[in-house]
């Protein structure tokens, strides 16, 4: 897929998307984004550095991304419960190279104490996801858009002024695939997708670090990725 025709395919794509989430947004109860789903908060914002593995351009070869996390905490720090708004973007730079990727994703959701159980808590999420791959090179491109719904559980480890959560997700995703040839739609594929996400992060004063991999996820070149950010929440 040519530059052209993929930014005309994510402007759409990315329309829908943006309507996708705002509903979603909209009328979304708690629902999941704290360590249970990777995403951690000390205070009511997360602003963090985001790095991922990705397909290259749709087929078995890899690349990393690059990007950022923007999230907002609704609610006080001890709360039993919270309400999260989490936005993120990553990259492959389309200038220099013969192929670039575009990942973008938000999710509203919330975390609840488990009762009776100290530090473990659980979260779930919704949200919409688009991502885009090109080859200048070869003409071709993929566009995948996604409506997952998230649900793990994470426990709060103590080590001194430190926090250490792991955390185990399950996500179950309507996703809507398509592929394009000299800037000419080839294949539409939906259908639905399961995939798990398992990780740490660690919380130091207003440093958060989080490492993930997920696997099993459809239109990924492996059978599992890894995910790494690192960031401040205040």
């Amino acid at each position: 897929m040519s530059r052209n025709i993929l930014n005309t395919t994510v402007m759409r794509s990315g329309a829908r998307a943006a309507i996708a989430i705002a509903t979603l947004t909209a009328l979304a109860a708690p629902a999941g984004a704290q360590a249970a789903l990777g995403t951690p908060f000390i205070g009511k914002n997360l602003f963090s550095f985001h790095t991922a593995q990705n397909t290259r351009s749709g087929g078995a070869a890899t690349t990393q991304t690059f990007g950022a996390i923007y999230g907002h905490r609704f609610g006080a720090a001890g709360d039993a419960s919270n309400v999260n708004l989490v936005v993120r973007f990553s990259a492959r730079p389309l200038e220099g190279v013969d192929s670039g990727v575009l990942d973008l994703a938000a999710t509203v959701g919330g975390s609840q104490a488990v009762p009776g159980v100290p530090n473990l808590s659980f979260a779930a999420s919704t949200g919409a996801g688009l991502m885009a791959w090109s080859d200048d090179g070869a003409k071709t491109g993929r566009v995948m858009m996604q409506i997952p719904a998230n649900a793990g559980l994470s426990y709060a480890i103590k080590m001194g002024s430190a926090t250490l959560s792991p955390f185990a997700m399950g996500t179950l995703a309507r996703y809507d695939l398509r592929t394009s040839l000299n800037d000419v739609q080839l294949t539409r594929e939906r259908g639905w997708d399961t995939y798990y996400t398992s990780g740490a992060s660690l919380k130091l004063r207003e440093v958060v670090l989080t490492s993930s991999v997920t696997s099993g996820e459809h239109g990924m070149p492996t059978k599992s990725r890894w995910a790494f950010s690192a960031g401040v929440s205040f």
